[in-house]
This record gives C-alpha cells, sequence and structure tokens, in this order.
C-alpha cells in the first residue's frame, strides 16, 4: 500500500453548528480491494467493532477482506456456500455482495444475487461455518447498505430498482431479532444513499450521497433531519463509507488497480450565529464611530 496523500486539509460545514473534517490520508489498496470480475456499483465498507478492522466487500469476489485503519490487508474470509433461496437451495457464489459490517463474532452482509427468489441478509461467522440468511427478506433489485452498532442492525429500506438513488430511510433492529423493526427514520435527503455510517455514540448517521460526485451527509437518527453537509465531490457510486474511532473512512474502488481509502477525522468548531455576526458588526461599527468623534 502507497500513501497518496499525506497533506492534511481542512473541509467546513456551512451550519451554525459547523462540525470540521480534516482529510489525514488517502492511501492505494492492494490490488486484491479492486478486483475487475464482473464488479457492479455500489461496493462495500464496513467495520468490525471487535477487532477494530475495517471490511472491504466487493460485488464479485465472493471474500470479505480485513485491513487495519490504513488499508493494510490482515487477512480475508471467503463466503463459501449460502442458503441462499427459503426451499433450501444453496449456491457457492455470491456474485452482487454490496455492504458488509461485523461485531467481532459474525460478519452480515447483504446480497442480490437471486433477485426476489433470494435471500438479501446473511450472518457469517469471523472464524468458521457457513454463511446463513438473517433476515426472511427477500426484495429484488440491489440490495441494500447496512451497519451492525452495539448489538443493532441499521438497514436502508429496500430497493425498488437497480439503483439506489431513491433511499432515504433507515430501519433499527436488533441483531437477535432483524425482522422486528424498532424503529424508522426518514432522512432529510434527495440524493439517494450509497452507503451508511453509524455514529451511536451522538446517535447520529453519516451518508454517501448515491451520484457520481457525491457530498458526505449527517442526520439526527431520532429525526432523520439534516445536521451538517460537506461537499467533498466524492465518487459515491463504486464507493463504500464506514465510521470508526471520530473518523470517517471512504473507499473508492477501481477495477483492476487504483483504488483508494481515505480518511476523514472529525471535531466540532464553534461558529456564531447570524445575530451574534450580526451584533459583533454593529458593535465594531460603533467602536469606529467612537474613535472618529475622538479624533475630531
Amino acid at each position: 500500500m502507497r500513501k497518496l496523500v499525506c497533506i492534511t486539509a481542512l473541509i467546513f460545514a456551512g451550519s451554525a453548528n459547523a462540525g470540521l473534517l480534516t482529510l489525514e490520508y488517502s492511501n492505494v489498496l492492494d490490488n486484491q480491494l479492486a478486483d475487475p470480475r464482473f464488479n457492479f456499483n455500489p461496493q462495500g465498507l464496513g467495520y468490525d467493532t471487535g477487532s477494530n478492522e475495517l471490511l472491504f466487500m466487493q460485488q464479485s469476489s465472493n471474500t470479505i477482506y480485513r485491513t487495519d485503519l490504513l488499508g493494510n490487508i490482515t487477512g480475508s474470509r471467503t463466503i463459501g456456500s449460502i442458503q441462499y433461496r427459503p426451499d433450501g437451495s444453496t449456491t457457492s457464489t455470491s456474485n452482487y455482495t454490496t455492504s458488509v459490517a461485523g461485531d467481532g463474532t459474525n460478519y452480515y452482509f447483504t446480497d442480490y444475487t437471486n433477485n426476489s427468489a433470494g435471500y438479501d441478509l446473511y450472518s457469517l461467522g469471523v472464524t468458521s461455518g457457513s454463511a446463513s440468511a438473517l433476515s426472511s427478506e427477500v426484495a429484488a433489485y440491489g440490495g441494500y447498505p447496512i451497519d451492525v452498532r452495539d448489538g443493532l442492525l441499521y438497514r436502508t429500506e429496500t430497493t425498488s430498482n437497480y439503483s439506489w438513488g431513491s433511499l432515504n430511510e433507515i430501519r433499527v433492529s436488533a441483531i437477535s431479532s432483524v425482522d422486528s423493526i424498532l424503529n424508522t427514520v426518514i432522512l432529510d435527503t434527495t440524493f439517494g444513499i450509497g452507503d451508511i455510517a453509524i455514529d451511536s455514540v451522538r446517535n447520529e448517521v453519516w451518508t454517501l450521497d448515491y451520484l457520481s460526485s457525491a457530498s458526505l451527509r449527517k442526520f439526527d437518527l431520532n429525526t432523520g433531519g439534516l445536521l451538517e453537509s460537506f461537499d467533498l465531490g466524492l465518487d459515491g457510486l463504486t464507493a463504500g463509507l464506514t465510521y470508526a474511532n471520530d473518523t470517517l473512512y471512504y473507499y473508492d474502488w477501481n477495477s483492476g488497480a487504483g483504488s483508494t481509502l481515505s480518511a476523514y477525522s472529525m471535531s466540532s468548531v464553534n461558529v456564531p450565529e447570524p445575530s451574534s455576526i450580526a451584533l459583533l458588526g454593529i458593535g465594531i461599527a460603533g467602536m469606529s464611530l467612537i474613535r472618529r468623534k475622538k479624533a475630531n
């Protein structure tokens, strides 16, 4: 892995309670993370909360790759055979895996190889065992983004075509009972969702627009309200997003070679409210007037 960018960049959001994203690095990834075989968009990037590792899932590799937080490959887990239909049928290939997450015990991934004839969501032991359906959901088309935090599964609504451009919903359920939805939140976005990243401490969700030139957006997980937007011009179609340790990780997949991992650290910055800025201007003007009167 080679470091592509070593200069830190500062990106501000345009809001009164603005946050700050700092580009810490952008590293070129191993060519194993640029699998060229029949890959479509999007690609999956997740975080294993148990091992503090990133998880990469390309659509046709049939493999979950583990890396450290710099993108260096530390291991892999082949998906192997999975039960993909309600009638018990199995397959040894999953050609359309779209999202991945982990909790130290299991990996979780979505797959739409068989559309409405096959299950959408699976679990796989980190070290052993075969993948098995985690949900009874069998919707068609392009899968959906997922994340797993603190025993909860976060996922969007199912897709109605081969695009994630209309996704705007987050469903929350317990891993132990994923088909019992605990909460559903409609996000204030019209840009679709290329991937999600959950910040469970702040109860927020980050999204990557499903666009060729995408922004990162942060939403309140209670209300769905938009908190901040960062117009970074990222590729949101063949990409993935995840969150760990106050850092957002962005995976830009390129077929054959050139895939990169970028890390954006997060912090808060206090920005005066517009009314405060106006009062500050009035105060400065007043001070200037007083000085002029004294000069006369």
